[in-house]
């Protein structure tokens, strides 16, 4: 089932990620997240200036994000008229966005499972166009809904994929590096044997 641009409207927002008794996210969780971002991206000494925060929804991350990388220019790209219009984000969709010039850093949490398997795929091939640097990715899969997600407060209208099916279409643009941290294949960073993943 493709959902619409205009289902992500004021009272799903307010579902959640307004209203504390049922969102999925808070500003405590926007900051914990920019911190591993950061913290993964200092280590590898690698630049950013430019970040676009895909599917940024309400904008959570911005702050943080701007205060972590104080050099940073942020953008938001947000499917939903609704916050384009509140925030002035970028309208588009990640599976065919195009920019001017590649990202240093491009986040994408829990975007991907609200596009069908051929957008989602679109997407990812499009991710590694916009990433010159790194990526942050997050993405419900049939696994975590089973055995991670609080099925109460999470939206139950998505496309659940294996983890398998997302790891084939990022390996052809990415490395991963740590806790959804992806770095483009162009880049490769200088890491001890126990840094890097386990096969």
């Amino acid at each position: 089932m493709a959902r619409a641009p205009t289902d992500f409207d004021e009272a799903f927002f307010e579902r959640y990620y307004g209203d504390p008794a049922t969102r999925v996210a808070d500003r405590g969780d926007a900051e914990r997240l920019a911190g591993l971002i950061a913290g993964v991206l200092h280590y590898l000494e690698l630049p950013v200036r430019r970040i676009l925060d895909a599917g940024c929804g309400t904008g959570l991350l911005r702050e943080p994000l701007e205060r972590l990388f104080p050099k940073a220019r942020y953008e938001g790209l947000e499917v939903s008229p609704y916050l384009c219009r509140r925030h002035g984000w970028l309208q588009g969709s990640l599976a065919d966005h195009v920019a001017r010039q590649p990202y240093d850093l491009v986040v994408c949490h829990d975007v991907l499972q609200y596009l069908d398997d051929a957008s989602a795929a679109r997407a990812i091939k499009n991710l590694a166009r916009l990433s010159r640097g790194a990526l942050y990715l997050s993405v419900l899969t049939r696994r975590d809904w089973r055995h991670a997600a609080d099925q109460s407060r999470t939206d139950r209208g998505v496309h659940l994929r294996d983890v398998d099916w997302y790891r084939r279409r990022l390996r052809r643009g990415f490395h991963h590096v740590a806790a959804g941290v992806h770095l483009s294949r162009t880049l490769e960073p200088i890491l001890w044997e126990l840094e890097t993943p386990w096969k």
